[in-house]
Formats: structure tokens, C-alpha cells, sequence
């Protein structure tokens, strides 16, 4: 098979990578689309949403919009994946909800999100597919490529109602779960350490220190990372940059600008009322997530 396939349009980010780097901690990070991720090989762990996974060779996460999320790669063991990224409004709309209905809705906990053995509902004939559908001319390669989407998601959805949930291979504390739950639920509302330290009945210092124990970040920029990504969203959607920093739970514009610069590279004007590329934040900046036939630097999912 050739594995240089890759495809990247306003709709969808598809493609196989392989490294050899290391990373000492999680490249975490969110965005505003949905992500297949399937695992090949590799010595490599997952944290989602303060949950941490395992991966095993033939092995496949769900990852929602909105959903904080990265990779640490614990050794130079080849590691190989496929990921596709797409917007929603690829999908055929009177079938779109049953076909998204695997990945967990905004603000319930993250379940029935890691899969192992795919290859036994035919998950690596779909990305096999896809490779296929990269190859073609882009006329035929732009009508192929809903069609094949679609046919992922459907086995993705009848394996994950057969298999069921697979848990995390270390799941923190009850109250970290509560707590990101929480705050995954009251994002546009003014949340302080004070609050949640009362509501929890935990100290603040030890409060800051689990939380980024499960999911590799504080409290503070774990919202404020959120908060972005939903203002974009709601740009996309049309809103004003000032309505959507209101809406997405910033105190005031300034402080919204500066995050969403610094998060994602560039003013929130550019974005209102456009369907901008399928990039990612990270605490290092902005990158794009299409995968290249070259190998990707050390901090790419």
C-alpha cells in the first residue's frame, strides 16, 4: 500500500504519518472539529479530557469537538497512525446524526472513545479507502470523499455499539471527573480556583495540582483554551468578535484578543463568518494538522 496518501480540503484532513521522535510531556490541545485516530504501532500515550489510554496496535479514538486532547511519545519505537479530521458539513445531513452518534455530545464524560481489535468490524479497509480516494484526480477525489467519510463512521458506529466502552488504563480520581465535567458544563460562566475549591471541598493548591496531574494543564489554561475554541466556533457561525468573547466566557475584549492571538495565531476577525482550515492549538503556537509525506515534528498528534 502506498502510505503518502493524504487529502486536505476545507471539509477534511486525512493522511498515514510515521516518526521516531520523543516527546517528555503531552502536546495537548483542542479544536472545533472531529478526529478519528487510529493507532498502528508505537510506544505512545493518549490523555483525553484527564483520562489516559493505552493505545494498542489496531486500536481507534473518537475525539469530539472541544475535546482536550494530546500524544506523548515515550520512545523512538516507529510510530505510525492514520487520523481524519473533518467538519460535520461533509456528511449528508438527513444521515449526519446517526453517523456521529459514537462520539460523546459536549459535556458528558468522556465515554465509548477508545476501541481496540477495529480490523474486526473492517475499520482498516476504511482508511485503506481513503488512502485509495487521495490518489485520484480531485474532481473524482472531492465527490469520493463524502461517500467514503460516511462509510467509516457507519462501522465506526456499529463497532462501537458492539464493543462498547473500552475504560482508560488510568482513570483519576472520581473528582477530577466531576471537576472537568463541571467545568466542560458551566464554560461561559465566570469560573475562579475560590469556587471550585468550595464546591469541591478541595484546596486550592491541590486542586491545580491533580488537575494538571489528569490532563497535563492547569485550570486556567485548560478554560482558556476552551473558551477559544468555542469563540471561533461561534465567529464561524457569524457572531461579533464582541458577542462571541460574551458568549465564550470572557471577562472582557482585551484579555479575549490576547488569547485568541496567542492560541491560535491570528486575529478573530479572520475568522468571522468563514469556515477556517483544519488547524490545532497547542501551548506551542498553531499548527495545521494535514499530514505531509514527510515525517511530522515531534509535537504532532
Amino acid at each position: 500500500m502506498d502510505r503518502h496518501g493524504y487529502i486536505d480540503t476545507e471539509q477534511v484532513n486525512f493522511g498515514y504519518s510515521d516518526s521516531i521522535y520523543t516527546t517528555p510531556d503531552y502536546d495537548l490541545h483542542c479544536h472545533n472539529f472531529y478526529e478519528v485516530y487510529f493507532f498502528l504501532e508505537g510506544d505512545v500515550d493518549y490523555l483525553v479530557e484527564g483520562r489516559q489510554y493505552k493505545p494498542t496496535p489496531c486500536s481507534l479514538l473518537l475525539l469530539s469537538p472541544h475535546v482536550f486532547h494530546g500524544v506523548r511519545i515515550n520512545s523512538s519505537t516507529p510510530y505510525r497512525r492514520y487520523s481524519i479530521h473533518f467538519h460535520p458539513d461533509i456528511l449528508s445531513a438527513d444521515r449526519r446524526d446517526i453517523l456521529l452518534s459514537a462520539f460523546p455530545s459536549s459535556g458528558q464524560e468522556a465515554s465509548r472513545i477508545y476501541f481496540e481489535q477495529v480490523d474486526r468490524f473492517r475499520i482498516p479497509c476504511c482508511f485503506e479507502d481513503l488512502e485509495d480516494c487521495a490518489g485520484q484526480e480531485k474532481s473524482i477525489r472531492d465527490r469520493l470523499l463524502p461517500v467514503y467519510t460516511e462509510n467509516l463512521l457507519a462501522r465506526i458506529m456499529s463497532m462501537s455499539a458492539a464493543l462498547g466502552t473500552v475504560p482508560g488504563l488510568c482513570r483519576e480520581p472520581a473528582t477530577i471527573e466531576e471537576i472537568i465535567l463541571y467545568l466542560n458544563l458551566h464554560l461561559k460562566e465566570p469560573i475562579t480556583l475560590d469556587q471550585l475549591s468550595d464546591r469541591f471541598f478541595i484546596s486550592k493548591h491541590h486542586l491545580n495540582k491533580v488537575f494538571r496531574k489528569a490532563t497535563g494543564t492547569t485550570v486556567f489554561h485548560y478554560l482558556l483554551h476552551k473558551r477559544v475554541i468555542l469563540a471561533q466556533q461561534l465567529l464561524i457561525e457569524g457572531n461579533s468578535a464582541q458577542e462571541a468573547a460574551i458568549q465564550a466566557g470572557f471577562g472582557d475584549y482585551s484579555s479575549f484578543y490576547r488569547a485568541y492571538t496567542h492560541i491560535l495565531g491570528h486575529s478573530p476577525l479572520k475568522d468571522r463568518g468563514v469556515l477556517p482550515p483544519l488547524y490545532v492549538s497547542s501551548g506551542k503556537g498553531l499548527k495545521n494538522v494535514g499530514l505531509r509525506k514527510q515525517p511530522l515534528s515531534p509535537d504532532a498528534d
